[in-house]
């Protein structure tokens, strides 16, 4: 006789689940006819399911996140404690939108497939899976990933000489890279506050926030004078592509940095990145969902289209 479980998610109008409800049974048999069992009551047991309200709320992102590195039940712990549910228990986890099931894909925990989930979901073609091509038995290729997404047409601009283009390239997989650890954040924005977290701009002769500045000239508008830079409450910088132990002298109105220089100081600040989800390994859940919603020309969905 084995207690299994099932489980529902209350998802609420903003995609945020603060409370989950669970139905226990007491059944012999192995785990493919509990499962069979647990589906067949997943709509009768919704009704009379035993509600806990969670400390920890958490997202519709966070949990596909969570389900993709095999960690679902993390999040739903606390029920589980008071359902009485072991580590290794047979469990459906479900979620619920408007008092109704709701999903289009079922998986075994540790054994999702994105294809599969993708095309359960309707979406077109087939396309690389980066958690997966870049895990291996020693870890998480961050610095292949990142060289893959980003730093291919950062290099092939340079050294095709269309420098402006490169800059811009660089300046938005810092954007991109700062998301990705801080979220949408405005004050200070993520690409200031991820630059001064890992980057180390002093030998450069700029801050992060002149870079931000720059960064808001070239991507929105193509020049280097920003508001802020317009109404000189940040100073103007720029870049130059030369001998870097030769230093242009500052003339009071453009101060010119290193385009390398920059690059090997983004380089290393990338290390430190990697670095930190070493030390703390609860980061990679946060990765993992928002890096899914990046996209590049590495990872191109495929179709295949019938004459």
């Amino acid at each position: 006789m084995e207690t299994i479980y099932n489980f529902y998610l209350y998802f609420d109008p903003a995609d945020r689940c603060e409370r989950v409800g669970y139905v226990t049974y007491e059944l012999t048999g192995d785990d493919e006819e509990g499962g069979r069992f647990l589906q067949k009551h997943l709509k009768g047991d919704l009704q009379r399911a035993t509600k806990v309200k969670l400390s920890t709320s958490f997202t519709r992102h966070e949990f596909n996140a969570s389900c993709r590195l095999g960690s679902e039940r993390e999040l739903l712990a606390e029920a589980m404690a008071h359902a009485g549910a072991t580590e290794g228990a047979l469990a459906l986890i479900t979620p619920v939108v408007n008092r109704q099931v709701k999903f289009n894909h079922a998986a075994v925990s540790g054994q999702f497939d994105v294809d599969n989930a993708a095309a359960a979901a309707g979406e077109h073609g087939l396309m690389v899976d980066w958690l997966r091509k870049y895990s291996t038995q020693d870890g998480f290729r961050f610095t292949d990933l990142i060289h893959d997404d980003y730093f291919i047409a950062i290099k092939l601009t340079y050294n095709g000489g269309l420098f402006v283009s490169s800059m811009k390239l660089l300046l938005s997989c810092i954007d991109s890279l700062a998301y990705v650890e801080f979220g949408d954040l405005r004050e200070p924005p993520s690409f200031v506050r991820w630059l001064n977290e890992y980057v180390d701009l002093v030998p450069l002769g700029i801050t992060a926030e002149e870079l931000w500045e720059l960064r808001n000239g070239l991507l929105h508008m193509s020049n280097i004078n920003s508001s802020k830079v317009r109404q000189r409450n940040v100073r103007c910088v720029s870049f130059r592509v030369g001998q870097s132990q030769v230093k242009l002298p500052d003339t009071g109105s453009i101060f010119y940095f290193e385009f390398i220089g920059l690059i090997n100081a983004l380089s290393q600040g990338l290390e430190r990145w990697a670095h930190s989800y070493e030390l703390d390994r609860e980061k990679f859940a946060t990765f993992v969902e928002r890096y899914d919603e990046t996209v590049s020309d590495i990872r191109v969905a495929a179709i295949q289209i019938k004459n």
